[in-house]
């Protein structure tokens, strides 16, 4: 009897333990997928919503149009700047060269004052009891200070007279026979002085022209020696 009753004692003792235990579980198996959910990862929403400070995603797209508003601007700003900027260069380069301009004709106007007085002298001596002498002494003196006032500026006369004749300096007017073939091409007379003003052409030569005819060179010697033979 008394080995039943502790069989029974075991059998109530285990019956009332494993209820517990069961609950324990439950309560374990209920605890973890709230731990789960409390450890699961946040959707990308919710994760901008939670790294932006007031949360949403319009707030961030306003303040980058703000800024691309305000670079825009600036470069705006920046273009009309430079824009304004050059314009006061072209202007100001454009008065500078025609101050310049100004200054170097009003010097070489002031540089002819003294020819132009000379010239006045010069024709005051024509209307008085002077020789012809004294006049074109005066008027050859004149030149000389107006060609010396001249070339102080740059303007230099164009060698022609006994010169090979360069198209790019002279024009030839006339052309003249001549027997020695040496002087084929040669200016022999000009007819008009020609000037450069440093080195720009201002007016060419106008000049005369040597030129070699061989046909005519040798034609003449035998008529003249056929010429002999009969005589």
């Amino acid at each position: 009897m008394v080995s039943r009753k502790k069989r029974q004692m075991k059998r109530d003792k285990a019956a009332g333990q494993v209820p517990a235990e069961k609950a324990e579980l439950q309560g374990e198996e209920t605890a973890v997928p709230e731990a789960a959910a409390a450890q699961q990862p946040l959707g990308d929403d919710a994760a901008i919503a939670a790294s932006e400070p007031g949360g949403g995603a319009e707030p961030a797209a306003e303040d980058g149009t703000e800024i691309l508003k305000e670079e825009l601007a600036a470069l705006e700003d920046r273009h009309l700047r430079l824009a304004a900027e050059f314009d006061n260069f072209r202007k100001r380069t454009l008065r500078e060269r025609a101050e310049q301009t100004e200054r170097a004709q009003a010097e070489l106007v002031k540089s002819l004052l003294e020819s132009l007085d000379d010239l006045a002298r010069v024709s005051e001596l024509g209307s008085t009891d002077h020789d012809a002498a004294a006049i074109l002494e005066g008027v050859r003196l004149v030149e000389l200070k107006l060609r010396r006032a001249l070339e102080s500026f740059g303007l230099k006369p164009i060698e022609a007279v006994g010169q090979a004749f360069n198209p790019e300096v002279h024009e030839a007017l006339i052309t003249v026979p001549t027997e020695a073939p040496e002087e084929d091409e040669i200016v022999s007379q000009e007819v008009g002085k020609g000037y450069l003003f440093k080195d720009t052409l201002l007016r060419p030569s106008l000049v005369q022209v040597k030129k070699y005819d061989p046909e005519r060179a040798g034609g003449e010697p035998g008529r003249s020696a056929e010429g002999g033979s009969e005589s």
